[in-house]
C-alpha cells in the first residue's frame, strides 16, 4: 500500500515538473506572437516583418525590424493587462497598450488601432488548445441539426438494441 502511494506520488510530480514548461512555452509562444502583431499594427507592418532575437525574461521579449532606414531594436513586454513596446535605439517610440485575456477560450484581445494604418480589426491571439478542448469546441460548433439527429441515431440504436434482447 506505501509503495503505491510513493509511486502514485513520484509520477505526479514528474507530471507537473514536465507540465510546467509546456505551460510555459505556450505562454511564451503566445506573448510573441500578440507583440509581433501589436507592432505590426503600430508602425503598419507586416507581422512576417518582425524578426524575433531573444527571450529577456519573462513576459519581455526582443525583437529586431527595419525601421527608420536602418535595422532597429524593440522590447516588448506582456502582463499586467497592458502591453508595452519600447524602441531600444528610439526610446521615444513607446506605446502602453491595454488588452484582456479571456479564460475560457485561452485567448488575448487587443482593441488598438492606428490612424495612419487602414486596418482597423482587433486583434485576437489564442493559445494553442489540447485535444480534447479542441474534440470538445468542434462538437460545440456543429449545427444543431447535426446534435440532434445524431442523438435521434444514438436512441434508435439504444431502443434496437434493447429489443433484439
Amino acid at each position: 500500500m506505501r509503495r503505491t502511494i510513493l509511486t502514485t506520488l513520484l509520477l505526479l510530480s514528474a507530471c507537473l515538473l514536465w507540465a510546467a514548461p509546456a505551460c510555459a512555452d505556450e505562454l511564451d509562444n503566445m506573448n510573441v506572437d500578440l507583440c509581433r502583431q501589436v507592432m505590426a499594427k503600430m508602425m503598419c507592418k507586416d507581422v512576417i516583418d518582425f524578426n524575433y532575437v531573444a527571450k529577456v525574461r519573462d513576459g519581455v521579449y526582443l525583437f529586431s525590424t527595419f525601421y527608420a532606414n536602418k535595422e532597429a531594436k524593440f522590447f516588448c513586454g506582456v502582463g499586467g493587462g497592458y502591453i508595452k513596446v519600447q524602441g531600444k535605439d528610439f526610446l521615444k517610440t513607446t506605446r502602453t497598450i491595454p488588452y484582456t485575456f479571456d479564460r475560457p477560450s485561452k485567448c488575448s484581445i487587443v482593441e488598438y488601432s492606428n490612424p495612419e494604418c487602414p486596418d482597423m480589426r482587433r486583434i485576437v491571439v489564442c493559445a494553442e488548445k489540447t485535444l480534447d478542448e479542441q474534440a470538445t469546441e468542434d462538437f460545440w460548433n456543429r449545427p444543431i441539426p447535426d446534435l440532434l439527429d445524431e442523438d435521434l441515431r444514438r436512441a434508435l440504436e439504444g431502443l434496437n438494441a434493447t429489443e433484439a434482447q
